[in-house]
């Protein structure tokens, strides 16, 4: 098994990283499919059992990411606040998804905040690839 180190991450932070993007891909396709058709209503349960994982599994990448913080890759101000801003997104969101679910006033958010989160990602996807395009191996870092 792999550590993280200043040039990639390790078996850990990357297992995190795609468990999670495969979490995420779910998460918005049940919420797109059942708002484009009322009919698929009941793929909220798997929306919501999925964002429970996805807390769990941002609170266990949180403390990873804190506890290995001086061994991970660096980055620039504007990636360190990036991560930083897709780290506190990873948190609000299931706990506005779990908040809406007992009718906290903080669950009204839900959805503008997953929108926000969805257009991050968006932009770090296409960052990675503009990175990759320049000749510069971020990818690598996290296969």
């Amino acid at each position: 098994m792999r550590t993280d180190t200043t040039s990639r991450y390790g078996t850990v932070s990357r297992a995190l990283h795609w468990a999670m993007a495969a979490c995420y891909l779910l998460m918005f396709a049940t919420a797109l499919a059942w708002n484009l058709n009322e009919a698929l209503k009941s793929l909220i349960t798997l929306h919501k059992a999925a964002g429970l994982l996805l807390l769990l599994l941002a609170l266990v990448r949180f403390f990873w990411a804190l506890t290995h913080f001086r061994q991970r890759p660096a980055g620039g101000v504007l990636v360190k606040g990036g991560h930083l801003a897709l780290y506190a997104l990873m948190l609000a969101v299931p706990a506005s998804g779990m908040a809406r679910q007992f009718h906290g006033a903080f669950g009204n958010a839900h959805g503008v905040l997953a929108f926000v989160f969805f257009l991050l990602i968006a932009g770090h996807i296409m960052m990675t690839v503009i990175h990759q395009r320049r000749g510069e191996a971020v990818l690598q870092r996290m296969l």
